[in-house]
């Protein structure tokens, strides 16, 4: 009896508190809940803790009710069954783009010599939704002198690419946190990756100076272990050479896997190449000295042209020379006699010596050439000039030779020396004694067309790559811009 009393007053309460419920909801931690709320929470100390399920367990649910939720573990976030698909609370329908972002690994490090640029993964992962287009980009800026790039910057939903960042060695260093962004609709989402930039020795070129060598000038660099330097020439600073084999400015004996920076802008001049002297028989003539280098690179180097010059010396003027034996029948008898003229080669810019007479050559007449100017602005000399009629007296042979003709110009920066040119003209007259008539004589110019001889010599490398090593960015090939005049090569 008192059970069955016990099981009424139960069932008593029960329906007094689902007719609660029902006028005014249920309240936990709050004697009066809002009128609005069937279920109403309150705690400052106790939260609601849903059901947990990874996305397997959440699909495995059979027939689930439109609005039921869950804390979906794997992708730690509230979704809720709309009837057709589990979405995120976020999302406002089944074809809103959600996916996951990660980076792998999250960070690394440039220190110039071993690794120039670093690699990451990117991988997004699409779970809800058609595949959609998910576009990745950088959030955050860069230091200068890096760059960066996604392959590929766009997936068609889940899938990697791949993100590549370059850094010079001007960068500054430190240490940069690089937001990763990936954009899907309006789903958007960050990761962040670390990049540190280890920093470079630096040498400040200040002064003029003559065969500059980096490591000679610079004791403080190591020489047995790859470094990463920067060198700064600094404007109104010039460096030149004092004879055509040696270069004006050298990174010395670097280890061969080193790094230079050079931020240029100062000058550095080659040597310029001699004119050629006077040869021997039986033309006179002789090439022209090639031009003296600017520049020689003995590690990888980044050259940064900020209004510096680099010039190759100019080539030197070949020299020009004939000579001719000419022939009279006379009444007298046969007359003969030979002329031998010559002009040296200029110099070329930069200080090339005009060819002179060598010492063991006898030349009839000979005009040495002039020498190459000096300093940013120097041309080349002229070659020595043959036009000044020169009178032979041979018994009663009177002869005027006139020359026509020069000596190569030695060129300017970047450009060789030039060939030669001569001819002679011949003309006079034969005295006899009485009663024979004076005989005029006009040979004529020989040889009839002139004769160019000799090459001019090569201008100077602007930049010489010693044992291959590359520069950055200026391709193998001849210049001849404002700052930059000569061959670039091995």
């Amino acid at each position: 009896m008192y059970f069955r009393l016990f099981l009424g007053l139960v069932g008593l309460s029960g329906a007094l508190l689902y007719a609660q419920a029902q006028s005014q909801g249920v309240g936990i931690g709050i004697l009066q809940p809002h009128p609005a709320a069937l279920l109403h929470l309150e705690s400052q100390q106790k939260g609601l803790l849903l059901p947990r399920l990874n996305r397997a367990e959440r699909d495995a649910i059979s027939n689930p009710p439109w609005g039921l939720v869950i804390f979906n573990t794997q992708d730690s976030v509230i979704e809720y069954f709309n009837g057709r698909c589990w979405i995120p609370a976020y999302a406002e329908g089944c074809d809103d783009c959600n996916f996951t972002l990660t980076v792998n690994p999250s960070s690394g490090v440039i220190d110039h010599v071993q690794t120039s640029s670093v690699q990451a993964t990117i991988t997004l992962t699409q779970l809800a939704g058609t595949p959609q287009p998910i576009a990745i980009q950088l959030y955050s800026t860069l230091p200068p002198y890096t760059s960066h790039s996604f392959t590929p910057p766009v997936l068609n939903g889940s899938g990697s690419s791949l993100l590549t960042i370059t850094v010079e060695p001007l960068a500054p260093p430190g240490t940069y946190p690089v937001i990763i962004q990936a954009v899907c609709g309006r789903t958007i989402k960050n990761v962040i990756y670390t990049l540190t930039i280890d920093s470079c020795y630096r040498v400040n070129v200040v002064n003029s100076a003559t065969n500059y060598n980096l490591t000679t000038a610079n004791p403080q660099l190591p020489t047995t272990v790859p470094i990463c330097v920067i060198v700064h020439t600094y404007p109104g600073v010039e460096i030149s050479a004092a004879s055509t084999s040696v270069p004006a400015f050298t990174t010395g004996n670097l280890h061969p896997q080193s790094v230079v920076a050079l931020v240029h802008q100062g000058a550095f001049l080659g040597r310029g190449g001699n004119g050629a002297s006077g040869a021997p028989l039986p033309n006179y003539s002789l090439p022209g000295s090639p031009g003296g280098d600017a520049l020689h690179i003995t590690a990888r180097t980044y050259l940064y042209l900020q209004n510096g010059y680099i010039f190759g010396g100019g080539g030197g003027g070949a020299s020009a020379g004939v000579e001719e034996t000419f022939g009279f029948n006379t009444p007298i008898g046969n007359i003969s006699f030979s002329v031998g003229i010559s002009a040296g080669g200029g110099g070329g810019a930069q200080l090339g010596q005009g060819g002179s007479p060598s010492g063991n050559v006898t030349i009839g007449y000979f005009s040495p050439g002039q020498n190459g100017s000096a300093g940013l602005t120097a041309t080349g000399g002229q070659g020595g000039q043959l036009n000044l009629p020169i009178t032979y007296n041979a018994g009663p042979l009177t002869v005027t030779v006139t020359p026509q003709g020069y000596g190569g110009r030695g060129g300017d920066y970047g450009y060789p020396g030039r060939e030669g040119y001569v001819r002679v003209c011949i003309s006079g007259q034969i005295s006899l004694p009485w009663p024979f008539p004076s005989i005029p004589i006009n040979k004529g110019c020989l040889p009839p067309g002139g004769v160019i001889l000799q090459s001019g010599g090569a201008p100077g490398y602007a930049i010489r790559r010693i044992g291959g090593v590359p520069l950055y960015s200026y391709p193998d090939g001849p210049y001849l811009t404002g700052f930059l005049k000569g061959r670039i090569g091995p």
